[in-house]
């Protein structure tokens, strides 16, 4: 099977900004013409299981990360060419906001993102139409950290009132989510400090040069500054209350599930056989890892923190994410997370 990294300039994106112009973009994929926003019946997938697929290409956005490695094991596995998906072009992202509009301009047909991310996306976009259609992983403990150099003052997160720290992305998400539950024993908030907006390539540079006094970063950033700089974990922001937590998925949108249900029905069989294939062999996706992310050196990938792969897209998982969202007050208690559910054929939900 051949796999195809395009690496043009990546598709940044807030999430603020994808209400104003979106509309206005024309197709750009060959594979896919998802025009307009389409209703769709929440619930579950529609295709047979091993029909095959409307579409043998299909165009995926993903962030290079431990968490998408599944994409390269899909690969190598040959579980999309088993599927009928036989020409696959992976877009990689700097950030998953990029994947939200790789979805609307119909640049791409799948992406990977983060629950809270497409939540968000979900609420503040008007016809949105997302669809989470596979589970990817979950949290480990010290895999999202909050990072600061060796000789800092800082020995907590009750220390971050008005210092700066910083994150791959402004507003609300992911990271300024883990941070508020982790600071409210204190009485404190993200909003009690200064969000720097730094991809996490260039957010360690920022915090030797101490443009920040700490930083939002996973692996491998967290393991090649604890080597190379001596930095060191001020806390990890997934553990307590939000350990286990949900964190990366695979989605589309209503209207590509609506008109190709049974190439949804393809990619998820294969991305199901991928995250069993990672949930139950860790020395596999070690190996794997420096082929997806090739600035990763094979000393890294053996002893960096590993996410858990989940093989089932729950219903019950989806809404765990949702209710502490809507604790902090960024969604409404009556969002509707079932919607969103699109589950592969034959889940229990």
């Amino acid at each position: 099977m051949n796999v195809r990294r395009s690496f043009n300039r990546p598709l940044i994106l807030a999430v603020a900004a994808l209400a104003l112009g979106v509309s206005a973009c024309s197709s750009g994929s060959s594979t896919s013409s998802a025009a307009g926003a389409a209703s769709s019946t929440a619930g579950g997938s529609t295709a047979a299981t091993g029909a095959a697929p409307e579409l043998s290409s299909i165009t995926i956005g993903a962030l290079p990360s431990a968490d998408s490695v599944t994409l390269q094991i899909a690969q190598d596995k040959g579980f999309f060419k088993q599927q009928g998906l036989t020409s696959v072009k992976i877009i990689p992202e700097t950030t998953t906001n990029a994947g939200t509009q790789g979805l609307l301009s119909h640049t791409m047909d799948f992406t990977g993102e983060n629950y809270v991310g497409m939540f968000a996306a979900e609420q503040a976009v008007p016809n949105l139409n997302l669809r989470i259609v596979a589970d990817n992983s979950q949290t480990s403990p010290g895999l999202y950290v909050l990072l600061v150099p060796k000789d800092s003052p800082l020995t907590s997160i009750a220390q971050l009132k008005g210092k700066k720290v910083g994150f791959p992305a402004p507003g609300f998400n992911f990271g300024s989510m883990a941070a508020d539950i982790q600071m409210k024993p204190y009485n404190e908030s993200s909003a009690d400090f200064t969000t720097v907006v730094l991809p996490f390539s260039a957010a360690l540079t920022a915090l030797k040069a101490h443009q920040v006094d700490a930083i939002f970063t996973t692996e491998p950033f967290i393991t090649t500054s604890e080597a190379a700089a001596g930095d060191r974990v001020l806390t990890d922001l997934l553990g307590g209350p939000l350990a286990g937590f949900p964190t990366a998925c695979w989605g589309t949108n209503a209207a590509f599930v609506q008109k190709y249900p049974k190439t949804v029905a393809a990619f998820q069989r294969a991305m199901t056989k991928a995250t069993q294939v990672a949930a139950s062999d860790s020395a596999y996706v070690r190996s794997e890892l420096p082929k997806w992310i090739p600035t990763m050196k094979p000393q890294i990938a053996n002893v960096i923190t590993l996410p858990t792969y989940n093989t089932t897209l729950t219903l019950a998982r989806m809404q765990r994410v949702a209710s502490v969202i809507e604790g902090l007050g960024h969604l409404p208690g009556n969002f509707d997370v079932k919607s969103m559910f699109y589950p592969p054929a034959g889940s229990a939900g």
